[in-house]
Order: C-alpha cells, then sequence, then structure tokens
C-alpha cells in the first residue's frame, strides 16, 4: 500500500500507517475500502489538499451486503485510536444501516500546526443528528493524548442512536512506541420492525387492538390471556400477552481498552509488536461479554527474506442476571499460531505459512489453513496478476454479531465459524495514470456458516389460531450450516487531478449451502457507483448509487420470503465558507427507496441533511 499525503494541511505519522490507519478504515468507515484496489479520498472544502490512497489488493472480500460498506467487524483489534481532524464527508453513505448518516471523524491521527481541533455539526429531517468533536489534549513531538467524540442518530419510529468517545496515548522512544487508550459506547434503537405469522403475513402485534384484528375476539375473552404461561424451559414460547409487552428498545454498551508496544518502523532487522486487549459488551436485553485478547508478532530477516510468526490467545468470559440464558453461552478459550517465510523482489512475492487455532469449546479442537500469497508483477506498474489460498478461524462474539445486526434476540446462538480454504485470484491493471482496473474470482469453503432468520415462537394454550400459533418476531435469531461461496468481481477506477473521481465496483454471489435453500438475507448480486466532482475549489459535489439484487428470509421450515432488491441514491455537496469553515448538504435515499436490510425492517426513506464542519 503506498499513501500520498497531504501536500499542506495534514501529514500521516509514519508510526501510524502499520496500526492506527488500516484498522480505523476498517472498524470506522464500516469496512468502506477493504475489497478496493486503489482509492481516490476527495479533496476537502474546508483545507485545501491533494490526497491519493491507492492499496495493493488482497482480497479481504466481504460475504454480504454492500461492497465497499457493510462493516467488517474485526474484534479484539488491539491498536491505537487517535482522531484526524478532517472535513471528508464525501464518503459514500452505509445504506446497509436502517439510518442514513455521515460518516463520523475517521480515528486516526493528522497533524496540522495552528489547526488542531475539528468539530462538526449536523442536523435533518427525520430527526437525524450528527456531530463530532476530537481534540489533542497534550502534544509534543514524541508524546500526545487525544480526546474524540462522535455521535450520529436518528430519533423517530425508526429510533436509532449511537454515541462513542474515546482517549488515546502515545509516547515515542528511541526504538520503540508506546500507545494504550479507552474507549466506549453507548447505543439505542427501537425494534420497530414487523412480526409475521406462518404465511409470512405481517402482523401488528403493537398493542391489544390490532391483536384483535388478528386473531378472534373470544380469544381474548375470560382472561383466556392471563391463563397462558410463559415455559422457562422453552424460551421460544411465549403467551399472546408477552408478545404485546416485550421491550420496543434496546441499549447496548461498548468499551475498550488497551496497550501495546511496537519497534520503530525504521527497524529493518527484528520487527515486532505485542498487544493486549479487554473488551466489554453489554445488552440491556441480553448478556455480558468479556474479551481478554494478547497478540504478538514478531518479523526478523533471515538468508535475505523475511521470516515471521504472529501468535494469539483470546478469553472469552459471559455472564446474564437472566437464569434462562446461563446455559447458552460458556466461557472459552482460543489460541492461534501463525508462522509464516516472505520473500520479495522486485518483480514477484511470495509468502508461504500456515494458519493454527486451538479452540476450547464448541468441540473445535485443531483447526488448520493454509497461508500463502503470490504475487508477480509482470509490468511493473501496469500489470499484475495474484493469487493465494488461506482460511480462517472467527470468533462469532455477540460484539460482532450485533454489530452486524443489533436486532438480535437475547438468546441468541454464538458458535465460531471456520473457513479450511479460501482460494483466490486476480489480476490489476493500470493502462493509464489514473485509472485502475481489478478483477478477481473467489472460492471459500466454510464450516459452521451463520444466518439470521426471525426469532419463531408458538403462542401457548390450547385454542386454535386463524394463523397457527408460531408467531416470527422483529428479532434475529442466528443459524448455522456448512457452505460454499463462489465469488466473480470487480472494480474500475479513476482520477483525475483529484478533481474528477469515479469509481464502480461489482460482484456476483453463488451460495451453496448445506441445510438451506439460500443464503438467508445475502445478495446474489451487488454493486456500488461513486463519484466526487471539484467544480470550483471550494465546491464539491458527490453522489452514491448502490444496487442489491433479491434476497430471501427465513420463515418456519417451508417459506422462503423473498425481498426487495436493494436501490439507494444519494447526492451532496459541500462549500467552504472560510478556509476554517464549511457548510455541507446531503440528500439521502433520493427515490425513497423502501428496501428492507433486515426482513421486516425498512430503511429509512427520503432524508435530508445540513450542517458545518469547522478546524480550530
Amino acid at each position: 500500500m503506498s499513501i500520498v499525503n497531504h501536500s499542506g494541511f495534514f501529514k500521516f505519522q509514519k508510526k501510524m500507517k502499520a496500526l492506527q490507519y488500516s484498522f480505523f478504515l476498517l472498524m470506522f468507515l464500516g469496512g468502506t475500502f477493504l475489497s478496493l484496489k486503489a482509492q481516490t479520498v476527495p479533496e476537502d472544502s474546508v483545507v485545501h489538499r491533494n490526497v491519493t490512497v491507492e492499496r495493493e489488493y488482497r482480497p479481504v472480500i466481504q460475504d454480504a451486503g454492500k461492497i465497499n460498506s457493510l462493516p467488517y467487524f474485526i474484534e479484539p483489534k488491539v491498536v491505537k485510536m487517535n482522531p484526524n481532524y478532517t472535513t471528508d464527508f464525501s464518503k459514500p453513505l452505509n445504506v446497509d444501516q436502517n439510518i442514513h448518516y455521515l460518516s463520523s471523524a475517521e480515528l486516526t491521527y493528522n497533524k496540522k500546526k495552528n489547526k488542531e481541533g475539528f468539530a462538526r455539526l449536523g442536523i435533518g429531517t427525520g430527526f437525524n443528528s450528527l456531530a463530532d468533536f476530537a481534540f489533542p489534549l497534550f502534544k509534543k513531538p514524541d508524546m500526545k493524548l487525544d480526546f474524540i467524540l462522535s455521535h450520529y442518530g436518528l430519533f423517530n419510529s425508526k429510533a436509532h442512536s449511537t454515541t462513542q468517545a474515546g482517549l488515546a496515548f502515545d509516547k515515542k522512544f528511541r526504538t520503540l512506541d508506546f500507545y494504550a487508550g479507552i474507549s466506549g459506547s453507548h447505543e439505542w434503537f427501537k425494534y420497530y420492525g414487523d412480526f409475521f405469522n406462518g404465511s409470512n403475513m405481517a402482523l401488528d402485534l403493537t398493542d391489544e387492538a390490532s391483536l384483535l384484528q388478528s386473531y378472534p375476539p373470544n380469544y381474548m375473552d375470560g382472561g383466556y390471556a392471563s391463563s397462558m404461561q410463559y415455559l422457562i424451559n422453552d424460551p421460544s414460547l411465549f403467551s399472546v400477552d408477552e408478545l404485546l409487552h416485550m421491550p420496543a428498545h434496546n441499549t447496548i454498551w461498548r468499551m475498550n481498552a488497551y496497550a501495546g508496544i511496537a519497534s520503530s518502523p525504521t527497524t529493518d532487522n527484528l520487527r515486532y509488536s505485542v498487544d493486549v486487549g479487554y473488551n466489554l459488551f453489554n445488552a440491556r436485553l441480553g448478556m455480558t461479554e468479556q474479551q481478554l485478547d494478547l497478540k504478538a508478532v514478531f518479523d526478523t530477516e533471515l538468508f535475505d527474506n523475511r521470516f515471521g510468526v504472529i501468535v494469539g490467545s483470546q478469553n472469552q468470559f459471559y455472564s446474564t442476571k437472566n437464569d434462562e440464558l446461563t446455559d447458552v453461552l460458556k466461557n472459552y478459550y482460543v489460541f492461534s499460531l501463525n508462522p509464516y517465510y516472505s520473500i520479495e523482489r522486485e518483480n514477484w512475492d511470495l509468502r508461504l505459512g500456515v494458519k493454527s487455532s486451538f479452540s476450547f469449546a464448541h468441540g473445535r479442537g485443531f483447526s488448520p489453513s493454509p497461508d500463502v500469497y503470490f504475487e508477480w508483477r509482470a509490468v511493473p506498474r501496469f500489470l499484475s496478476v495474484y493469487a493465494g489460498v488461506t482460511g480462517d478461524y472467527q470468533i462469532n462474539t455477540l460484539n460482532r454479531m450485533y454489530a452486524e445486526n443489533c436486532f438480535l434476540n437475547p438468546d441468541v446462538s454464538v458458535d465460531d465459524t471456520y473457513t479450511p480454504v479460501d482460494f483466490y485470484a486476480g489480476v490489476k491493471l493500470k493502462p493509464v495514470t489514473g485509472l485502475l482496473l481489478d478483477a478477481y474470482i473467489q472460492y471459500k469453503i466454510i464450516n459452521n456458516q451463520y444466518f439470521y432468520v426471525n426469532k419463531e415462537c408458538e403462542l401457548t394454550g390450547s385454542l386454535s389460531l386463524p394463523y397457527g400459533s408460531m408467531v416470527y418476531t422483529n428479532r434475529f435469531d442466528v443459524v448455522y450450516s456448512n457452505a460454499t461461496q463462489l465469488r466473480v468481481g470487480g472494480r474500475i477506477s479513476y482520477n483525475y487531478h483529484n478533481k474528477f473521481n469515479v469509481q464502480f465496483s461489482a460482484a456476483y454471489n453463488n451460495w451453496n449451502v448445506a441445510d438451506f435453500n439460500y443464503a438467508w438475507h445475502k445478495p446474489a448480486f451487488e454493486a456500488d457507483f461513486s463519484t466526487n466532482v471539484r467544480i470550483t475549489p471550494e465546491l464539491n459535489v458527490y453522489g452514491n448509487v448502490y444496487l442489491a439484487g433479491k434476497r430471501y428470509a427465513k420463515i418456519g421450515d417451508v417459506v422462503v420470503a423473498p425481498m426487495d432488491a436493494k436501490v439507494d441514491i444519494n447526492l451532496g455537496a459541500s462549500y467552504a465558507v472560510r478556509e476554517w469553515l464549511s457548510a455541507f448538504l446531503r440528500v439521502n435515499n433520493l427515490i425513497n427507496s423502501k428496501y428492507e436490510q433486515w426482513h421486516g425492517y425498512e430503511a429509512q426513506g427520503f432524508n435530508v441533511m445540513g450542517g458545518v464542519s469547522f478546524n480550530f
């Protein structure tokens, strides 16, 4: 990956490249550029800058969802968290969420003399809200302490709000860097989705009156509903009264603390990093999850090449105040080992390694996979081909799953996913300056792939109901199956002197799921088109179109519920009023598309957001 930094306003510090920059592109831009091969970051309206970011392609390809912005949640990733004082709000929106918002301040550190703070405020229809604040509390050439605060939210019938804050400390010594930090977030949202019966007809169970429209009046007569009992031994069995009074909202708290040391970026011989991290996840209607993670990386020169080993361990701890959920999740431990040998030459690179994970739960035991990568720059700077075969042992934590789908049921079952084989190959072509073409193919064999399905509940009682006793709620459960995935895709990106940028990505996914007819909620086809145009030095306009093909949801054992294709169009503009002040306007879901990200949850429709951002 090569990075051309700000010529005027910002400069990335070298020691942030490996840890800070890559992590927060993944976490806080929602995986926007994970699958990109080259990306041009448009010039900001407040700060006249010239930035080009080009990333060598390693196809960390998302399983499904939006190509460029489905959150690719990786935890516990122990890296530094520092603020980026930028007003770059031209990133594509994350239409996979049920609210539209501008990207929050990216958590990477950039340095600018006399311009040390950044703030942004936005408000929109809906009521959408946005607030960012970043400031270095303490700063010296070899030491700094940063503070960041970020908020975005929607407050109406589809309410969803997230607020996060953090402190990050960084100290540079002669031969190593020390870093530590702490962050926390509060997420609040409503369960506004539909309930369904066994034929996939939406049921409105928000109050007794609407319930009587779906079930006979005598069903509620004579206190019959109050005589129903919730069977503790089977959490899937509910009385009508309990369905009527299911909590309408939930609150999630997250906390992360980390510390580590890393060798100086200028070190050529022994390179190392040792990190320890702690993550806390708590859902008010569910369990508390704690993660303690240790990761060490050592890399040294051997026979003019590089030999390294990555060692990791992760402990999972669970607790709950609900006795019925005590046996759902158990504490366990995973140890991982990844030795590798890397050969780097002028026209080709080769990596040979093995990944091994040892899980002391879920009956997994020893889970090996290859770690091999090869790239040949057939025509340097113009043409290269690459291929690799790797694998993965993924710890499916509550933290990860709730980040993907916050509408999970409290008793969701969590199990790990093992990918013994992940093969990919592709070609990159740069025919002219500014133009990049990239095409790839990928095939994965997956053990225990998870899919989200509407939680099934059975109404207790002996009365025969007109639509059956099964209700499929607006909470989601997880089902597992072995699967294979064939993915074929590509990307075209063009940038002209940072005045005009356009990119198009598309992919086709062919799922073969052992236990189900479809890969629930995952699209076969997806595409993303985005562009940025600088009309004047002060005025920048941008747009994004996201498409996803038809998906399917699971209702019971026999009903397959088709979900409409996603079409989301977003436009925006920013204008530099002063060098330190700019204004922005964004029009989201321009055609008021009624697609659902999760079955029963309609996305926010047409909305507008405007605001200001400034440096100080």
